[in-house]
């Protein structure tokens, strides 16, 4: 009886299976070459929503704006002063009932009143003198009353907020302060550059390298696109992200054709997921912009429904806002106007009776 498994290179029940632990490579080129066509199709879906994008911006909304101030200028001109009428009366209102909720007064009308005579006459900003501490003096005082002194000086001088600033930058700028104002500006603390890591020389390397690749005359390309490339290198290089700085090395390999074994599949998986991501953002962004009024129409040749429906929403807008700016001046005026006094009945006098 034969033994299942082993003899006839099947398993049989119960025996155990060995995986191989040999070496597979893998047709790297192949793969590569697989996923630069990915991106390159995918760059240009990119471009082309781009395009569309940028002639909507550039062309259709220049082109709808200049239209309208054309056809409904008095219109919009009204309508800006009735939305700027609405928005101040919105604030005095809404300073009055704070006043009552967290102010003195009794009544809307009172509170109304006191914000009026606030207006009227405000009190001048305040303004704290500088210190004025001598050498001598400053070396007296505690290195705690120091560092008052310097916040004071920075939120007063500098219009700086000391809890916005970085740790290094304030321990700078308070050396410099006490070195200042003790006379001695030589003793001030010099921080010496620390040893570069491989990982900060590679940073280096790869900002150095896209430096290069982004010059304008090495590279051809849309100002705008060159623009928002340089910044996100900018940003990747301030923050040390080495991930970024590969992923648009490899950008732009793909984007001159220069890819090869310098660009690992990796970083052309990673250029991938960024490039579809972008697009389906810019594609949301297309679908909004289609509802709008202003899509296509630096091509539509005929604008006679267009100008109804505008027509016909800014006829509707106005009396909105006219409904609107009479509530809240009638809800002003009956604070102005000054209360009615009661009336007194007349007493007779006693004497006025007849028996």
């Amino acid at each position: 009886m034969k033994r299942k498994g082993y003899a006839s290179g099947t398993q049989g029940k119960g025996s155990k299976r060995f995986a191989s632990r040999a070496i597979v490579l893998l047709d790297q080129a192949a793969l590569r070459g697989k996923a630069a066509s990915e991106c390159s199709r995918q760059m240009a879906r990119l471009e082309k929503a781009k395009a569309e994008w940028k002639r909507y911006e550039t062309e259709d909304k220049a082109r709808f704006d200049q239209w309208m101030a054309a056809t409904f200028g008095p219109v919009l001109s009204r309508l800006r002063e009735l939305k700027s009428v609405i928005t101040e009366k919105e604030m005095l209102i809404e300073e009055v009932e704070m006043e009552v909720h967290f102010g003195m007064a009794r009544s809307e009308r009172a509170a109304y009143a006191d914000v009026q005579e606030r207006r009227n006459n405000p009190p001048p900003p305040y303004q704290p003198p500088p210190p004025e501490v001598d050498a001598e003096e400053f070396e007296d005082i505690s290195e705690y009353e120091q560092e008052m002194l310097f916040q004071g000086f920075l939120e007063v001088a500098m219009g700086m907020f000391p809890g916005c600033m970085t740790k290094a930058t304030y321990e700078k700028m308070f050396a410099e302060f006490k070195a200042k104002m003790s006379g001695k500006k030589d003793e001030v603390p010099r921080t010496q550059p620390e040893p570069s890591t491989p990982e900060q020389s590679r940073i280096k390397e790869l900002y150095r390298q896209l430096v290069r690749r982004l010059h304008p005359d090495v590279r051809e390309a849309d100002a705008a696109d060159v623009s928002a490339l340089w910044h996100e290198v900018q940003d990747a290089y301030n923050t040390g992200n080495i991930e970024r700085l590969e992923t648009l090395i490899a950008l732009t390999d793909l984007q001159a054709n220069t890819t090869g074994a310098h660009t690992s599949l990796s970083q052309m998986k990673s250029v991938l997921t960024e490039l579809r991501r972008s697009f389906n953002a810019l594609q949301r962004n297309l679908r909004q912009a289609k509802n709008d009024l202003a899509w296509n129409f630096s091509r539509m040749e005929d604008r006679s429904k267009i100008q109804q429906r505008m027509r016909q929403e800014l006829s509707r807008d106005i009396t909105t806002y006219e409904e609107r700016l009479r509530m809240l001046e009638a809800k002003i005026a009956s604070w102005a106007t000054p209360p009615k006094g009661r009336k007194k009945r007349a007493i007779r006098h006693q004497s006025e009776f007849r028996f």
